[in-house]
């Protein structure tokens, strides 16, 4: 019978290619989130405050902007009038 030690999920997260991979799968991720902002922009900095943060072994697609929710999944406007989200986010799963 074959045995998998506890710490092997951790030794290949750990591996330079595994993390290359990692960082690759969500720089095109990005790409997507970014094409999908720079096409429904309004003032632009959605656009300037999306990153791409790597650590040791993740990455992960950062956008920080304080109405970044409503920008992504909708709103009312002043006027009671539904604006449609973009779901940038969603572009990115």
């Amino acid at each position: 019978m074959a045995e998998v030690k506890p710490t092997t999920g951790s030794i290949v997260a750990h591996l330079r290619g595994v993390r290359d991979a990692v960082a690759d799968e969500l720089d095109q991720r990005a790409d997507r989130v970014r094409a999908v902002i720079a096409a429904h922009r309004h003032s632009g900095a959605l656009a300037a405050h999306t990153t791409v943060r790597t650590n040791r072994t993740d990455s992960t697609v950062v956008m920080e902007d304080p109405a970044v929710f409503a920008i992504n999944y909708g709103h009312l406007a002043p006027n009671g009038r539904w604006v449609p989200g973009i779901h940038a986010i969603e572009a990115g799963l």
